[in-house]
């Protein structure tokens, strides 16, 4: 088992500082919002530990992307800097989605308030300085490693 040790005990994560930081698409979920009742898609972001920066491995969640004209722009902000190609068609919402979960890019990082905690808060995008992770290279596997 395990011992406690109040030492080890650090608190949790800190609030992710305001600036740019090289992340990866975690995650995304479909939702409508509930006061206009648009449909909403909801990104989070995980900061990319293979990159030396701060705050590695922390989530930047509940990045509200609204599907409305006026909105749309953050849509189209986001495909750019995932560095989907001009012209690129989806056929629905969560195609983009499901496309976007897994890419590399930077977001601006702000704060906001509400009901008097500090929140991070997505406020830009750019193209990945970083490019995609190094893999250690291609894997090979020959017939006697497979079991059927």
């Amino acid at each position: 088992m395990f011992k406690i040790n109040h030492e080890e005990a650090k608190g949790g994560f800190e609030l992710i500082a305001k600036g740019d930081y090289e992340v990866t698409v975690h995650n995304y979920e479909l939702k409508k919002a509930e006061s206009s009742g648009n449909n909403r898609i909801v990104v989070d972001y995980e900061i990319r530990s293979d990159v030396n920066q701060p705050h590695q491995g922390q989530k930047i969640l509940f990045d509200n992307f609204t599907v409305t004209e006026k909105a749309m722009w953050r849509l189209q902000a986001i495909s750019k800097a995932a560095q989907f190609p001009n012209g690129m068609d989806f056929k629905s919402y969560k195609e983009w989605a499901d496309t976007l979960v897994g890419k590399h890019l930077v977001v601006t990082v702000g704060h906001r308030e509400h009901n008097g905690k500090t929140y991070p808060e997505v406020t830009g995008f750019k193209e990945s300085t970083a490019g995609a992770p190094q893999g250690s290279g291609p894997i090979t596997v020959n017939e006697d490693d497979v079991p059927f």
